[in-house]
């Protein structure tokens, strides 16, 4: 191969002497300046905002930043939008890389010529060949995902999406600048073979490099040096146009996006601040009316969203015809900050907007710049719940917890009634305890609930756990009045039961409610309780893999399917455990559409469980039709309150079809093939 290396390289800057550059990188230092001083206004509007006192690990900001948003880590959850994203991003990342590596070159020829009197030129041979195949590829993708992108915007149209004009100007001036810039690349490979502008012409092996330039430079084999020139010039003030108005369309989020990710606080999902005592006292006010009170993270992540309406197709509350969209939360709290009406947020969001949501957290789990919208959401209510703009039904909850320490308002020595003939022991009877089982206020005191209780209990006895209960010392979580807004409630409950549990001290928890797992495993942990917390699927499962719970033959039972509970599979990612335990008794296990962190609420978080619904505005209604669908003869659930929403749904489709707990459906199927115990291991 007698290839010339120092031949395998390019012209830049064709016909614009040193002036002409200096005018060209003003004008592109101007473009950008629009940039800048955007976001330094933004910058303005962010720090009006309460610091962020709980950042995360380098390595884990470093992680998210890498995975969400340069990784495209939730894009692909939608095809065809990632279909147009990914190639799109990345073909413009490259593209920037290459542009700014052609600078350096470029600067370094110029430094080396100063400093060294010899000019360095590393824009050549292999290293050149690379470059040109690379952003050759990368460039067809930006073009390929422009198409896309404008076919959705002008011809499908998607109604959740919000098409403003200028991210339309946008994109259409980014597919002109990729298409203009391979024009300028075939016109540069057809003046360097042309023997007047360059002579001994570029060799062909040294051009074929650029192969899309180089397949359509025949159709400029006429064209002059002054042509390329306004050419060029055409090109430059095009990208220098797409800087300026980048700022002011939704594909800022291109750059806001990562600094987003990376400054993410240790926020858990589902999981606002607790609300600060001593400022409550010192200012008498609770929770969020004004835009300055969200955290500095929370107003810069509204301005990264993109509009592209993936928590709307997944909203409950949306879905079922009630008045709250998260998107539009997100646009109107963002409008509010960019235009200094964010003083008043009553005037902005309507209470009926927030008390629909159910916070079940799969707005924020779609979201592609993690915007935290239950987290927004739950701010707001507590100072309309303090404000006592919370009426009806589910302010008859708050009071009754406030009285009787749980949501049904049952007296606290009614707490163990679940329990009668089990033979089941407090903490006080057996302080040795191993397992303590939190039944939570469901299993104390729903009759549905009771039936799961006395199952788990069962199969704890049946494999010889050394467990407790708590009894009467047991209090609500205070999860209900934590999404509802009233945090004061909340705090109350929690300071109770963190005290009564650092008493008692137990090894381990075992919770049959995920809202009682995610609030005792992730919540208290900010008065001072670092206990290991599991779910009663994940104990079940691993009582199975040690062979403590008898291993029977799995039957069919006409086909289970299983309903993921929104706080269990997606606010705490335990999926997998729960099948383990279908598995174990159910050989036809089926899933709906959407499971896992990706299942659809069945209505009951967020207090939306204590609140009236008519039929037709009940999520449990699309649910059950979801569940319904597979054919399965029998639902699984791992929640109390799924429980109670899905089957009161699953019965206005189909009454023959019953609802059952995981370790119900473990339970009978041990019960109908392995003998009773003879004795109880407490």
């Amino acid at each position: 191969m007698n290839w010339d290396w120092e031949l395998i390289t390019r012209h830049t800057y064709i016909g614009i002497t040193p002036l002409w550059k200096a005018i060209f990188y003003g004008i592109i230092l101007s473009s950008l300046g629009v940039g800048v001083v955007w976001y330094w206004k933004r910058l303005q509007l962010w720090r009006q905002g309460q610091p962020d006192t709980d950042p995360l690990p380098l390595k884990i900001r470093l992680q998210n930043m890498l995975g969400y948003a340069l990784g495209q880590k939730k894009v692909p959850r939608h095809r065809f939008a990632s279909l147009f994203h990914l190639p799109l991003y990345a073909g413009f990342v490259m593209l920037f890389i290459g542009t700014t590596l052609l600078a350096i070159a470029e600067w370094t020829e110029i430094g080396s010529h100063i400093f060294l009197e010899k000019g360095i030129w590393f824009h050549k041979g292999l290293y050149y060949i690379l470059y040109e195949v690379t952003l050759d590829l990368f460039g067809l993708g930006v073009i390929f995902g422009c198409v896309l992108a404008l076919w959705r915007r002008h011809v499908q149209k998607p109604k959740s999406v919000s098409l403003e004009r200028m991210d339309g100007v946008a994109v259409w001036l980014l597919l002109l600048i990729c298409l203009n810039g391979y024009a300028l690349e075939s016109a540069r490979i057809a003046l360097e073979r042309n023997p007047e502008f360059m002579n001994p012409p570029r060799p062909q092996y040294a051009q074929v490099w650029s192969f899309v330039g180089y397949t359509f430079s025949p159709l400029f084999e006429n064209l002059s040096v002054s042509g390329y020139r306004l050419w060029w010039w055409f090109h430059a003030l095009s990208i220098a146009s797409w800087f300026a108005v980048l700022p002011f369309t939704r594909l800022r989020h291109w750059f806001l996006a990562p600094i987003v990710a990376y400054y993410k606080p240790n926020y858990l999902p589902n999981t606002p601040s607790i609300e600060n005592i001593e400022r409550v006292e010192q200012t008498g006010r609770i929770g969020v009316n004004s835009i300055r009170e969200f955290s500095r993270w929370h107003l810069m992540s509204l301005d990264a969203c993109m509009g592209c309406g993936r928590c709307e197709r997944v909203c409950p509350a949306y879905a079922t015809g009630k008045p709250l969209n998260p998107k539009r939360i997100v646009e109107k709290l963002r409008d509010a900050m960019a235009n200094g009406k964010g003083d008043d947020l009553t005037q902005v969001i309507s209470d009926e907007e927030l008390f629909a949501c159910t916070t079940c957290g799969a707005c924020n789990n779609e979201c592609p710049v993690l915007i935290e919208h239950p987290t927004l959401i739950m701010e707001m209510r507590r100072h309309r719940v303090a404000e006592g703009n919370l009426r009806g039904t589910a302010a008859g909850t708050l009071q009754r917890t406030m009285t009787q320490s749980n949501p049904w308002g049952l007296p606290l020595a009614e707490r163990m009634k679940w329990a009668q003939g089990l033979n089941v022991p407090t903490v006080r009877e057996n302080p040795n305890f191993e397992v303590l089982f939190w039944v939570g206020c469901a299993g104390a005191y729903d009759g549905r609930g009771q039936q799961i209780a006395r199952a788990i209990v069962k199969l704890l006895q049946r494999a010889g756990v050394n467990f407790a209960v708590l009894g009467p010392e047991e209090r609500c979580t205070g999860d209900t009045p934590r999404r509802l807004g009233e945090d004061l409630l909340f705090q109350e409950l929690a300071m109770h039961n963190v005290e009564t549990l650092k008493q008692v001290n137990p090894r381990r928890i075992v919770t049959m409610c995920p809202h009682c797992l995610h609030t005792i495993k992730n919540e208290y942990k900010k008065f001072g309780a670092a206990f290991e917390v599991v779910h009663h699927a994940q104990l079940l499962a691993e009582l199975i893999q040690q062979g403590k719970l008898p291993r029977v033959q799995p039957d069919s039972n006409g086909g289970v399917v299983y309903h993921d509970p929104c706080y269990l599979a997606r606010v705490n990612r335990i999926a997998d455990a729960p099948r383990e335990v279908l598995g174990a008794a159910v050989s036809d296990l089926r899933e709906p559409e959407r499971n896992r962190d990706r299942t659809f609420c069945c209505g009951a978080g967020g207090g939306r469980m204590w609140m009236d619904e008519l039929p037709h505005e009940r999520p449990g209604v699309i649910r059950a039709e979801e569940l319904l669908k597979t054919g399965a003869r029998t639902v699984a659930v791992g929640c109390p309150f799924c429980m109670i929403m899905v089957s009161d749904s699953i019965k206005t489709k189909d009454d023959t079809v019953p609802v059952k707990d995981i370790s119900e459906i473990l339970l009978e199927r041990i019960e109908a093939m392995a003998p009773q115990p003879t004795s109880v291991v407490n």
